[in-house]
């Protein structure tokens, strides 16, 4: 038998029916049930289960999990005990449709007038339709001509996801280090690592000349195997072990990243992402990965 916590956070206080559902799946499952915790007190939103279960009968349990989650719309993970959440101590952001609410390179398209063609090569290759680095060089060459100036305009208009702020704050007060490893673009990215206090940023570098993106990435292309060596040379950096990592990303080009980390999160991802990462989050905002750490309280103070 394994340990595991199951933790299970709604937007809005767990209905009864939730937990009647969620009982009846325990009980079928071969499970044995040793305790479980509230983690917020202003009404029963976040739970902990703690439980030990054969590692034959895992599989089957966060399918019946998964299905419950998306039948009444409440985020579930079910987490092996060994994995210590609570000894995470560094978190990796992707950044577009994860840290912030847009895809930037759809945003600069969009500035240039080619957002047709760019938002439909983007959502390819966010699918896993589409190979990453053809993608970007593709998209990238689409910008040719756009000034300088535009990068200000468009940085003016993008918004962080819901809870991104109030999770940072609170992971950091706990000395946790964060970074931000994204597809998109270093403009951007150091841009939020300044404005949240974060630690590390790697991005892709637009070629610009004479005040105009001349269509091309320079140096290296952050594509999804960098992203995963990434996470590894960080983890190494800080001294910690992959365990120790949680990774959030949304698209098929973090599938690698949220592999090596012991937490990887595919936030409100893509089909494949969410088919394929060991966890997820789909239905609440960036706060929900505060209950999945196991850290306690009301945190939704920023949602309208």
């Amino acid at each position: 038998m394994k340990n595991y916590n199951i933790s299970c956070v709604s937007r809005i206080a767990l209905p009864d029916s939730v937990l009647v559902a969620l009982q009846e799946v325990l009980e079928c499952s071969g499970t044995v049930l040793k305790k479980t915790e509230h983690q917020t007190t202003q009404g029963l939103r976040a739970l902990d289960i703690f439980l030990s279960l054969s590692s034959s009968e895992e599989a089957d349990l966060k399918r019946q999990l998964l299905e419950l989650a998306h039948r009444w719309e409440t985020d579930i993970a079910l987490i092996p005990c060994d994995q210590k959440r609570e000894n995470v101590r560094l978190i990796v952001f992707d950044m577009d449709s994860t840290l912030i609410r847009q895809e930037v390179i759809n945003e600069l398209a969009r500035a240039h007038g080619v957002d047709g063609a760019v938002v439909e090569i983007t959502e390819r290759a966010m699918n896993g339709e589409l190979n990453f680095d053809e993608a970007l060089k593709e998209r990238v060459a689409l910008l040719q001509g756009l000034p300088q100036s535009a990068l200000e305009a468009v940085m003016a208009r993008l918004e962080l996801s819901s809870g991104v702020s109030k999770l940072i704050r609170e992971v950091q007060k706990r000395g946790l280090r964060t970074a931000i490893v994204s597809g998109g673009f270093h403009f951007f990215a150091e841009n939020f690592r300044r404005q949240l206090g974060m630690d590390y940023v790697f991005a892709n570098d637009l070629e610009i000349k004479d005040g105009l993106l001349t269509g091309r990435v320079q140096g290296r292309v952050i594509n999804a195997a960098a992203k995963a060596e990434i996470l590894e040379d960080l983890a190494r950096r800080e001294g910690l072990s992959l365990d120790q990592v949680m990774a959030i990303g949304d698209g098929a080009n973090d599938l690698p990243m949220l592999a090596k980390a012991g937490l990887g999160i595919a936030y409100h991802a893509k089909e494949k992402v969410r088919r394929e990462a060991r966890h997820q989050v789909s239905f609440g905002d960036m706060t929900t990965l505060l209950y999945y750490l196991g850290i306690p309280g009301d945190h939704r103070d920023e949602i309208p």
